[in-house]
């Protein structure tokens, strides 16, 4: 059984130019109220940051302090690395970082050496460039051109006058 399209509530381009119009309202709406949310957003992000700054900036002082306090004291974690204090907890801990300069050299040489678990490689179908080949190739591969016309519309936001 086919599906039976609804009749379009519109019947004259008279009808379908008034909607157009009021496409076109609500979008200028909907920016206007973006756009005033956007200002506010701005300003609440300049007053947060006059009022952060200071103290990040106390707080980047205090923790060089500490740093500078614990790293004298480091005698005192022989046996534990951490000492547990009323406020909070200082201490040290190994971190272990790779350090790498030339990326393509580390790469050609983890190759070599048959360390290639060691290389992230992501494939993906570019379809663009497939789109650039004929329909025989694209069935050959498992792919297909699909061609269909859709709808669109753009509203004239410039035609409207202003309130």
């Amino acid at each position: 059984m086919s599906k039976k399209k609804a009749a379009p509530l519109y019947q004259s381009w008279d009808e379908v130019n008034n909607a157009m119009r009021q496409i076109a309202e609500i979008d200028r709406t909907i920016q206007a109220t973006e756009a005033e949310l956007n200002r506010k957003i701005s300003e609440l992000k300049v007053e947060a940051e006059s009022v952060a700054a200071p103290l990040l900036a106390e707080k980047a002082e205090l923790e060089k302090h500490i740093q500078a306090f614990t790293e004298s004291r480091i005698d005192e974690f022989k046996d534990s690395k951490t000492k547990f204090l009323t406020f909070g907890e200082v201490g040290f801990r190994k971190a272990t970082s790779i350090v790498t300069r030339n990326v393509k050299a580390i790469i050609e040489a983890l190759k070599q050496n048959r360390m290639a678990d060691c290389i992230k490689v992501s494939e993906s179908i570019d379809k663009e460039e497939l789109a650039k080949y004929d329909d025989a190739s694209l069935e050959r591969v498992g792919a297909k051109r699909k061609i269909e016309d859709k709808f669109f519309y753009k509203p004239s936001v410039e035609r409207i006058e202003a309130p």
